[in-house]
Formats: structure tokens, C-alpha cells, sequence
């Protein structure tokens, strides 16, 4: 009944029927189509009865849009129509507003429902007065649903032509919370050329600091100046000033910029929020579900066949080597700011979003994992589970970080398809980390960047995995033991290596073809000699042992020897804290007299304190290290 109604009105009203009228239509990759949101479809599986070359799918949400240009050439009233289809949920509604030359036309181009997405139709005309010359077109949805697929824009009227465009865009400027701070742009305009710029501008309420623009158009500079080059936004980050004395320090990689220049991104967690207890799955779910920054503390074992979703502004924190989750998931998907630390997930197979250990997914950023443990067995068929990790749908900006993967078939996955072309943005930081006993995948990365640097190989069969032009920087690695290294295989189109001093022992390793960045993010004061590494990675924990064998539990303090030894001005050592704690370093001589006090503060991770023995005579001391209720202590010798 809907569909005929439909047709009697574009009867009555079209002026198909005035044989003296003249028309237009602009089809995709035509003259006269400037921009969309979405992606024209040239071929199909399940929609048919398009026109022309093929149709514009719009992206899903209120404010997408697509536009075009033309030239009238006389003053008078043209009549505008789109050929459409609208399938799916009826109530799920493709309405749209109507500018031209930036200003709005008509509040409301109605789409009605066609029944399916290869049911045709065209709207009802919207007539309009425009003056000679070039006009711009646009149509924006107002629905969350989007705009309808378009199939072609069609214009009555005499003397119409399709015009070059001069595309224009959409830009918003707004704060990650108003009661922190004010933003301004300039200039002010509903539409902006291609090129037009763009002057932005935060400042800071008394209490509150910027941190950076986010969005769009990154950057650290509070006052920024850009180019339009498409629909953006750009939100300005401001943090409480209280802040400041809770930030980890010792995260780096990808997790701590937001683009391939570096610009900065300052991971805080929950930080700023209040920090609360969880020991039941409820709890954890309604605690990491919750809108407001939280630090999530929890201890014991859970063991359930479920899925923990974590939103933005969270941090996980397990206490004590008993923070074991057994057959529950946790899902990152589309979240910001997220910090898991020191927790055990382990036999996740049932009951999930996607049956992984962890899965971050739906474009979630500025993601830190670490000082997690992740295993299952061998003993089952290795589709018995799935992944341990997996980052995938255009998530980026991810460090994974002093983790342990352990009895595993499938360990870790980076993009999730060879057609997944838009995970090509994504960017991944490995460092630190051990893998052990593991089948495959660690990581298999398609499309992205992944950084691997210090990390330890032992007893594993294939490692890494690059694919689909996948760019790996494999820097400063230990392979023990290990069959295939560094290869690509299984995808239609290899993925490319950057091999840096790695210790491959008898492992195969592919050097070609050969790929190059610079990682955007300083790390080289957390790398290490390959060579300690078959000592150092493991002493990140200690080994115990179950019904299963040979299980490793998060570590304690860990203090490494300093170097070098004996020293002369200068020496280092490099201690690893469990979680955050209070932490006071001392130097003291033979006789046990305290000569200098190198930290006293709340520290966590990796930390490294220099000691200069300039003003001291030489001999023997001892550098001790209070962490918490632990405490170690080193001899050292200073040569002079």
C-alpha cells in the first residue's frame, strides 16, 4: 500500500509529464558529484536495480552527507529529486536537510521506506529558487541511521549543466568537558572549502590543564592552525591538575600518541576518577561498564562463561598473583584511555563477544595491556579456542607490554580479514613480552605497523606473521628455539620487515621485502641488549607449578645488577615494580651510613636510577631498593 501511494505522488507531482522541461542527472564518478560519506558500490551480492555506474552507500549518522555542483543559467525555480532505496528497518529513518551554498533549503527531503535496498524509488520533487551561476548541493542526514543509498541526483529545470566542484566540508570544535574549558575556532562558517584555514583555540578553566586536541586534527598546541581537507572534528582534552602525580611514566609505545608525527596522548586510565573493589562478575561488569573514569581493583579468581565490556577512562588493575579470570572475556570495543595491568585470563571459550581472552576492537584507542598473563592449553584442537589477544577493526595506538603468552594455538591477531583494508591504520607497540610454548600468531599483523622490540621467543613454532603489506620493525628480539621467526605466508599480498639486531639462533626469518619507519614515540632508553634478554624477560616473573606443569605468576619486586660494575662516575640500575607503590632507593657505605637518598616517591613498572659517584671516594657500596613490604640491595664498587 506504501509503495503505490508513493508511485501516485511522483506521478502528480513530476514534471516528467511537460514535454518543454529539460533535466539533469549526475550519476556517481560524474562531473558534478563532490563529496560523500560512505563509498560508492560498483558491484554486489545482494542489491540489485541501480543505474548507471553503481550507487552511494552513506556512512551511518546524524550529519552524513553527499553533495554536488551545478550551473543554471537563467534566475527561476528548478526542481531537485534523488533516486533512492531504503531496505532494512523501517522506523530506522534516512530523512535529510537540504543546503545550498551552505544555507538551509528545505528542513525536511523525505526518503519513505522503499521495503528493501533494491527497491528504487524517487522522491518527491523539492522545488527551489535559485539565481544564475553555480550552486552547491547538499543533502545531510538527520538521523542516526544516515542518508539512503543513492543511486543519482536529478535536477528539472532549462539550462542546467553539471559544474566542477569546489568540495566543501564540515568542521566542529568542541571539549572533552565544558566545565574544564572553552574552545573557539576561526573562521566561523557552516561549510568550509577545501583548504579553507582554520584557526582553533583552548584555554583552560583554573584547576584544569590542556593536554591535546583530539579527533580529527590532532595536536599538542593549545592554539592550532590546519587546513580543511575533509568533514572533521576536534575535541580539546583538558585533565584536572590532580592528576599530574598520578600518571604512569613508564608506559610507552603507540598507546601514548595518536598519530604517525608523534603527537602526544597522555594514557591516565582511570585516573581522576574514584578507585573501587571488585570480586564478583557483576561487579566487574558494572564497574567497567560505567561512564565515569575509574581505577577497577580486583583480586581472587573468577571462573564463568562470559564477557566483561570496558569503557573508556578505565583501569583494570589485578592485586596479588591471584587476579585470575578462567573463561571470561574482556572486550575493548570503540573505548579510549584503557589500562589493563597485572591480571591472569585464561580458557576463554564459550560465552564471549568473540570467544579471545581479550578482544579490542570497533576503532578503540590509546590502549595499554600490561603485566597481564594469557594461556590456555595444547591439549585440545587448536580451534578449540580462540584468540589470547586480538586487535582488530581499525583499532590503533595499542602497547601490549611485560606480558606472558603461554600453551596457546592461536595467540595473537592484528586485523582480522584480507579485505580489511581500513585496518591499514592501525599501530601496535610489542615490547618486553615473553611467549612461550605457542603455536602461531604473535602476533599475525595485516594491513598496519606493529613495533616488536625486546621481546623473547621460546618453544614456539611460528612467530611472526606479516600479511597484506603489513609493515613489521622487528627490533632487538630473542628467538629461542623457535621455527619460523619472521615470515609471511597464508594472504594473497606479503607483508614487508624491518629487521633490527635480532638473535634469530637456527629460527627462519625472511629479510624481504623490506619496509622502514621510525617509531614516533621515544623508547630507547627502555630497550635492552638483545642478549639479556633470555634472562631478564622471564625474571618478570616466577615460576610455580600446577596439575598442568610449569605455570608463571605476575613477579614481584625484581631488581637487575647494576651496569656497569665496578663504575666510575656513573652507574645504572633498573628495578621492576609489581604495581604502583611507594619506592625509597638509598646508597649507603660498608659501615652502613646512608650517604645519598637517588627516589622516594610512588613509582610503578620499569624504573631506572642513575648514581654518580663524583663527590665520593672509591670502594665498596650498596644500593638498596624499598618497594612496598620487598627490599633489595646490590653491591656496587666505585674505581677511582
Amino acid at each position: 500500500m506504501k509503495r503505490g501511494l508513493l508511485f501516485f505522488l511522483t506521478i502528480c507531482f513530476s514534471p516528467i509529464a511537460h514535454a518543454q522541461t529539460d533535466s539533469l542527472i549526475i550519476q556517481e564518478q560524474q562531473l558534478g558529484l563532490c563529496t560523500y560519506n560512505g563509498s560508492i558500490v560498483t558491484t554486489s551480492g545482494s542489491i540489485t536495480g541501480w543505474t548507471g555506474p553503481g550507487f552511494i552507500d552513506v556512512e551511518n549518522g546524524a550529519g552524513k552527507a553527499a553533495s554536488w555542483e551545478i550551473a543554471v543559467q537563467t534566475n527561476g525555480e528548478y526542481l531537485f529529486t534523488w533516486r533512492y532505496a531504503f531496505g532494512g528497518t523501517e522506523t530506522n529513518l534516512r530523512d535529510a536537510v537540504l543546503l545550498i551554498d551552505g544555507n538551509a533549503e528545505a528542513d525536511t527531503v523525505h526518503f519513505p521506506y522503499t521495503g528493501s535496498w533494491s527497491d528504487w524509488a524517487e522522491t518527491t520533487p523539492v522545488p527551489v529558487q535559485l539565481a544564475a551561476g553555480d550552486h552547491q548541493i547538499r543533502l545531510e542526514a538527520v538521523h542516526a541511521g544516515g542518508l539512503a543509498n543513492l543511486d543519482y541526483f536529478k535536477v528539472y529545470g532549462t539550462g542546467i549543466a553539471a559544474h566542477e566542484c569546489t568540495p566543501q566540508y564540515t568542521f566542529r570544535v568542541t571539549s572533552n568537558d565544558s566545565s574544564r574549558g572553552t574552545v573557539s575556532c576561526s573562521p566561523v562558517r557552516p561549510l568550509y572549502d577545501t583548504g579553507t584555514p582554520v584557526t582553533i583555540r583552548a584555554s583552560a578553566k583554573p584547576g584544569y590543564f590542556f593536554q591535546s586536541w583530539t579527533g580529527d586534527e590532532p595536536s599538542a598546541d593549545s592554539v592550532f592552525t590546519f587546513a580543511i581537507k575533509g568533514d572533521a572534528a576536534a575535541v580539546a582534552r583538558f585533565l584536572p591538575e590532580s592528576i599530574r602525580g598520578k600518571i604512569d611514566t613508564t608506559i610507552i609505545g603507540y598507546a601514548t600518541v595518536q598519530d604517525d608525527k608523534g603527537t602526544p596522548y597522555l594514557v591516565t586510565g582511570g585516573a581522576g576518577g574514584g578507585t573501587v573493589q571488585a570480586a564478583t562478575l557483576e561487579e566487574l561488569q558494572n564497574h567497567l561498564g560505567s561512564p565515569s573514569p575509574l581505577v577497577v581493583q580486583f583480586s581472587g579468581e573468577l571462573v564463568d562463561s562470559a564477557v566483561i565490556s570496558i569503557r573508556s577512562d578505565k583501569m583494570l588493575q589485578g592485586i596479588g598473583p591471584a587476579a585470575h579470570l578462567v573463561g571470561i572475556e574482556l572486550s575493548i570495543n570503540g573505548a579510549r584511555n584503557v589500562i589493563i595491568r597485572d591480571m591472569k585470563i585464561s580458557r576463554v571459550r564459550d560465552g564471549g563477544a568473540t570467544n579471545d581472552a581479550m578482544s579490542i576492537s570497533g576503532a578503540a584507542k590509546n590502549i595499554v595491556v600490561d603485566h597481564c598473563e594469557f594461556y590456555s592449553d595444547r591439549e585440545h584442537d587448536k580451534d578449540y579456542y580462540d584468540g589470547l589477544l586480538d586487535i582488530k577493526n581499525q583499532s590503533s595506538f595499542i602497547t601490549v607490554s611485560n606480558c606472558f603468552f603461554h600453551d596457546h594455538w592461536k595467540t595473537m591477531l592484528i586485523s582480522s580479514g584480507d579485505t580489511q583494508v581500513a585496518d591499514s591504520l592501525i599501530r601496535v607497540t610489542l615490547h618486553h613480552n615473553y611467549f612461550h610454548n605457542c603455536s602461531s600468531r604473535m602476533p599475525l599483523i595485516r594491513f598496519g605497523r606493529t613495533h616488536l622490540f625486546n621481546n623473547y621467543y621460546k618453544d614456539c613454532d611460528d612467530a611472526i606473521n606479516t600479511r597484506m603489506g603489513a609493515c613489521v620493525r622487528v627490533e632487538r628480539n630473542y628467538f629461542d628455539n623457535v621455527d619460523k621467526a619472521v615470515f609471511s605466508e597464508y594472504s594473497p599480498v606479503l607483508g614487508f620487515v624491518q629487521l633490527i639486531d635480532n638473535h634469530f639462533g637456527c629460527s627462519n626469518a625472511i629479510t624481504e621485502p623490506v619496509c622502514e619507519f621510525l617509531p614516533p614515540y621515544p623508547y630507547t632508553h627502555r630497550m635492552h641488549a638483545v642478549d639479556v634478554l633470555p634472562a631478564l624477560v622471564p625474571a618478570l616473573f616466577t615460576t610455580i607449578a600446577d596439575q598442568n606443569g610449569s605455570v608463571l605468576q605476575p613477579r614481584g619486586l625484581t631488581v637487575s645488577q647494576n651496569f656497569p660494575n665496578p663504575f666510575n662516575p656513573a652507574t645504572v640500575l633498573i628495578y621492576q615494580l609489581p604495581h604502583r607503590m611507594p619506592v625509597t632507593v638509598e646508597l649507603h657505605d660498608v659501615t652502613g651510613r646512608k650517604v645519598a637518598t637517588l627516589a622516594e616517591e610512588i613509582q610503578s613498572g620499569e624504573n631506572r636510577i642513575e648514581c654518580r659517584g663524583d663527590h665520593l671516594p672509591g670502594g665498596v657500596y650498596f644500593l638498596s631498593v624499598q618497594a612496598g613490604n620487598s627490599s633489595v640491595t646490590k653491591k656496587i664498587v666505585l674505581l677511582k
